[in-house]
């Protein structure tokens, strides 16, 4: 099947058009593919609790029974029913009519999450944290499954999606502003003006909300967000927070950010938190028991989380060697709740004590926006606005999809044609640009894609001579 190349654009501009055309046309067959399973994925998220609840009901669902046992006397209960297990990290139910949730170490390395009443003390039932299905949602939207270099392909799209948004602004962009073919399709049109409207309106729209998206879920990614932090170490208004020194090594680091590696649950750890170093405990400095407080002691500090204005997310990590400590994690819907405290595993002592206050303007603009991208900022609202977004940029992209089929000349994959004195208009080199610097994966793919351009132009010349 041939690859020819579409050309039918406007007669007004037609150099720029065809131009920037043809840059967003790569643009959208690049990201294309993946962006749609990054959306649903992303869709599919946004209710994680409401499809854990569902999907574990017979287990996490509980009768409430009068006040919940003390956490050590539950902690009690899951090492009665698993006792050659090691507790990692407990996470408090959210409501009074759930379990509370023990994540376990087995002999064999493998993990459980121990379902437990915590009215009644009873092991309710264990899953393998690794299968359940927000779980692997969250891998797949955050890594496509693939670790550390699905991470890197991920943020490469969602940054090429940008680029995508802003060539498809200004191809939008209209010569005549008007209701019909500018903010409203013609739904009564046919053909391609049909497929047209119905791919950029909504799109536009659309636009500026998926870039928002993408933007407050980039500090997360595995490039720029770790290279983000690290300008905290000279410009304290983007340190995560004013103990902040430098962002730790992937394999370094203890307490909270160690699980982080192995219990998805450390996943949420803030992203503040994640880019500070925790402390360590006194028991790294000397040998024998360094451990002579329990959950018992952590409990008791539960009261300086201000649970009762924001609700619910609390979750203890043990401490996961000698030098680690006791990290008490809130992470309610509402970012200006979240609190971080350390407790000396030792001696009971608080060692660290992070909350809103303590961070810097760019880490409280991180933590809204996170909780903004999951959908929990402003509740309900917020989950259903992000989701039509999701359903909006779908839609865009099949629309696309559909307009290019029927533009391309039939029985032909095609792309849309470049003439030799087509040019990109100056706004365009300087959004890519920007974004080439901004963003340094785009810029680094850029370079591969122009020296390729240029080589086959070159190979091109060569051919002719």
């Amino acid at each position: 099947m041939a690859v020819t190349a579409i050309d039918n654009d406007p007669p007004a501009r037609p150099t720029a058009y065809r131009a920037v055309w043809r840059w967003h046309f790569y643009a959208g067959l690049f990201t294309a593919p993946l962006l749609v399973i990054l959306t649903l994925t992303g869709a599919l998220y946004l209710f994680d609790r409401e499809v854990d609840g569902w999907w574990n009901r017979e287990i996490q669902t509980v009768a409430v029974a009068g006040a919940p046992l003390p956490l050590a006397t539950q902690e009690a209960a899951v090492a009665r029913a698993l006792p050659d297990a090691r507790i990692g990290r407990v996470r408090l139910p959210h409501g009074p009519g759930e379990a509370s949730v023990w994540n376990v170490r087995l002999p064999d390395g493998a993990m459980r999450d121990v379902y437990l009443d915590p009215y009644r003390g009873r092991v309710t039932g264990t899953v393998d944290p690794a299968t359940q299905p927000t779980n692997i949602i969250r891998d797949l939207h955050g890594n496509l499954m693939a670790g550390e270099a699905g991470s890197y392909v991920v943020e490469l799209i969602a940054c090429w999606t940008l680029v995508m948004l802003a060539t498809g602004i200004w191809l939008w962009w209209p010569r005549r502003w008007k209701l019909k073919g500018v903010f409203v399709p013609r739904l009564s049109a046919t053909g391609r003006r049909f497929w047209r409207d119905l791919h950029a309106i909504p799109a536009t729209v659309n636009a500026v909300l998926v870039a928002l998206l993408i933007l407050t879920g980039l500090p997360w990614s595995a490039f720029w967000g770790h290279q983000f932090a690290r300008i905290g170490e000279s410009v304290p208004f983007i340190a995560p927070s004013p103990n902040f020194r430098a962002a730790p090594k992937v394999d370094g680091g203890a307490g909270a950010n160690d699980h982080a590696m192995h219990d998805p649950e450390a996943a949420k750890l803030p992203w503040t938190i994640r880019q500070t170093t925790p402390p360590h405990g006194s028991g790294g400095h000397h040998h024998g028991d360094h451990q002579r407080i329990g959950i018992a002691d952590i409990e008791r500090l539960l009261p300086l989380l201000d649970r009762q204005q924001f609700g619910e997310g609390v979750r203890i990590f043990y401490p996961a060697d000698p030098a680690s400590v006791f990290t008490i994690s809130y992470v309610p819907d509402k970012a200006e709740g979240q609190r971080t405290i350390y407790v000396d595993p030792a001696n009971g002592r608080i060692i660290g004590n992070v909350g809103w206050e303590n961070y810097s303007p760019i880490a409280k603009a991180v933590e809204w926006g996170v909780e903004l991208h999951v959908g929990r900022q402003y509740g309900l609202a917020n989950q259903l606005a992000n989701l039509t977004v999701c359903l909006a940029l779908i839609g865009g992209v099949v629309a696309g999809i559909v307009l290019w089929w029927r533009r391309r000349p039939k029985g032909e994959l095609a792309a849309p044609a470049l003439h030799p004195t087509d040019r990109l208009p100056p706004i365009v080199v300087g959004m890519i640009a920007a974004m080439a610097i901004l963003f340094p994966l785009v810029g680094a793919s850029l370079l591969i894609v122009l020296g390729f351009q240029r080589s086959v132009r070159a190979f091109a010349r060569v051919g002719r001579t």
